[in-house]
């Protein structure tokens, strides 16, 4: 007799808007840095068996350019977690925007022990706002001062004939908000080594890790909410 598999439930959490204080950050690096006090949507994650997680998908934009600190960044987040496992143990990953000498990039950050980092220009497409050709589909990158810089990223669990991993993406959209492109960013192979002892939680997250340039906070916008599907996890629509 066939064994059924586990059935697979998709949550989808309501648009939301996320503020962040300069001095806020997730980042580990070596010899002692560790911090991890970003503000994050739901404030108090319900986590999951890591092993039920299928995938995770976010959508955002940030203010304006000319509003924006170096390090701005918002995005979504996975965070493992064991119980009675202290902070600087912990792992995560995070995939979003994040403002880099003047210029928006897709970034993502994997962090086993220490943290590591990666930036993707926003390119041809730009993920601004966009406006089709007269004679094609193909679509221009049209930006001003005014554009907030926005994406769509997705993590999502996927099987090779090597393994098992968590494959990063980066959902390009036309004007119309249609997916034209699915843009790999980067496989994490070590997070599910083992993924029977962790638990994890997905997150839209917003953070300023620099302070000069006064107090003010960075907003960003999740118009389309959270949405996360996991083998046998109720869910909501």
């Amino acid at each position: 007799m066939a064994r059924e598999s586990p059935k697979t439930t998709t949550t989808h959490l309501p648009p939301f808007t996320l503020s962040s204080p300069p001095g806020t950050d997730i980042w580990r690096k070596p010899p002692t840095h560790n911090a991890f006090n970003a503000s994050i949507h739901p404030s108090t994650p319900n986590p999951i068996p890591l092993s039920t997680f299928s995938r995770a998908k976010i959508s955002f934009t940030l203010p304006p350019a000319p509003q924006l600190r170096q390090y701005d960044q918002a995005g979504l987040l996975l965070h493992l977690t064991q119980p009675g496992l202290s902070a600087n143990q912990t792992k995560w990953i995070k995939t979003g925007i994040e403002f880099y000498y003047g210029k928006p990039y897709v970034a993502t950050v994997g962090c086993d022990a220490w943290a590591d980092w990666s930036l993707v220009p926003m390119g041809e497409f730009g993920s601004f706002s966009t406006t089709p050709t007269a004679s094609t589909s193909t679509t221009i990158p049209t930006t001003t001062p005014d554009d907030q810089p926005g994406a769509t990223v997705e993590i999502r669990r996927e099987q090779d004939e090597l393994g098992k991993s968590l494959w990063i993406y980066w959902l390009v959209r036309d004007g119309q908000g249609a997916e034209v492109e699915r843009r790999p960013l980067r496989e994490v192979t070590w997070v599910l080594d083992g993924e029977e002892e962790w638990d994890v939680s997905v997150s839209g997250y917003v953070c300023r890790p620099t302070k000069a340039g006064g107090e003010g906070e960075l907003e960003a916008v999740f118009a389309e909410g959270l949405e996360v599907e996991a083998s046998g996890v109720g869910g909501k629509e």
